[in-house]
């Protein structure tokens, strides 16, 4: 029989050789542009933003999410998985690992779940989209999760769609793209870097006085292209103002994923509008 003596020798061994391997292991570094913009053809420029796009099938990742509204400040850390096209759901989990809030989507449905206070709001896009124009499609919210182009009211974005763009060049180092949905009078534009990404997406409803703004940055290599590791967002409208930020860690693409929309019978169903008033600054 291993006398203890031994033992603790194998122990130290193992620790410190999982500690060696842990330090060795490579960082990795935020790419930086230093490419200025170049005079492209509009076609052209799309073609390459499309092409400059992270792709995935499956996406998951763990996030680090600090959000402030009025006066009230919130942090938590969460789970965010897509099956691209078909699913996206975001597990909220502030404290060990216990699940709190999820929110769940795919291109029909929008479901929130709130554990704390067993309930639950399960709505239609079409239906939301008639109270809260900005944001609320499954595609761009895809989008915007993945640093990718969209087009209002689209599943996907092809290289056939620059014309439905207007084109301006900010400075040297960015590109502009702006284009407008007739339908719900939502102005949306995109910065896009000499790289060919996209830096900054901004949708914005007159009318409503609503607008998103979604900040990218911390590019880091992965599966042959770069994702952004920290969004920033800020949603506003003409009763309240969030900012959120968006630390991405353990990115993983394409291992098998199964989301469900699973709503307990024991829960009561509530409004959108209940859920927002929790963000909401007090008068």
């Amino acid at each position: 029989m291993m006398n203890i003596s031994r033992y603790r020798q194998i122990l130290i061994i193992c620790l410190l050789s999982a500690v060696a391997f842990t330090a060795c292991k490579p960082k990795q570094r935020i790419v930086y542009t230093t490419s200025p913009v170049e005079d492209k053809a509009y076609h052209e420029l799309f073609s390459d933003i499309i092409a400059s796009e992270f792709h995935y099938r499956t996406l998951s990742a763990k996030l680090n999410m600090g959000m402030n509204s009025g006066t009230k400040s919130y942090s938590s850390k969460a789970n965010l998985r897509i099956i691209k096209d078909e699913a996206l759901q975001i597990s909220i989990q502030p404290l060990f690992g216990v699940e709190m809030f999820r929110l769940y989507i795919n291109p029909d449905t929008l479901f929130l779940l709130d554990r704390m206070n067993k309930r639950y709001v399960l709505e239609s896009f079409s239906t939301l989209k008639d109270l809260y124009p900005i944001g609320f499609d499954y595609y761009t919210m895809q989008s915007l999760f993945t640093n990718a182009l969209f087009i209002s009211g689209k599943e996907r974005v092809d290289t056939g769609n620059y014309s439905d763009f207007n084109y301006n060049r900010a400075s040297d180092q960015n590109y502009h793209i702006t284009a407008k949905d007739t339908d719900s009078g939502i102005d949306y534009s995109f910065t896009v870097n000499g790289d060919d990404r996209i830096t900054f997406t901004h949708l914005m409803q007159s009318e409503k006085k609503q607008y998103m703004q979604w900040e990218y940055h911390n590019f880091m290599a992965l599966n042959n292209a770069t994702f952004p590791h920290k969004m920033n967002m800020t949603l506003s409208s003409a009763s309240r103002n969030t900012n959120a930020e968006l630390l991405f860690s353990d990115v993983v693409t394409d291992t098998p994923l199964q989301l469900e929309l699973n709503v307990p019978s024991n829960y009561t169903k509530i409004s959108f509008d209940e859920i927002l008033k929790m963000f909401s600054p007090k008068k």
